[in-house]
């Protein structure tokens, strides 16, 4: 991942990325609907609240909240601090949870 080299934007959208398709996945095993848009957390968080916990769905809302900052650099600059608690959680949330959905 392009954090390694201060590559902020990039990273931080490649994950907001494999985070939103990851949801969508999870969501393929509840309903047959097609998700054309990029704020699924509320639909994940109808279907698997229960199952994660509010403060999984919460997080989940503010990372997919975050979208088009990496996306449309200005001059604001991410917190590089910020960009790899956030990338760890979305690491972390895939491989064990929803991995365990799919």
């Amino acid at each position: 991942i392009s954090l390694k080299k201060e590559l902020f934007e990039p990273a931080m959208f490649s994950a907001i990325h494999a985070l939103e398709l990851s949801l969508k996945a999870a969501l393929l095993t509840k309903t047959d609907e097609a998700w054309k848009t990029h704020n699924i957390g509320g639909q994940f968080g109808k279907y698997f609240r229960e199952e994660i916990g509010d403060k999984t769905c919460r997080r989940i809302n503010v990372i997919i909240s975050k979208y088009n900052l990496p996306r449309y650099p200005s001059d604001k600059t991410l917190d590089p601090e910020e960009v790899e608690k956030d990338i760890t959680f979305i690491e972390e949330f895939i491989e064990h949870q929803i991995v365990a959905i799919l």
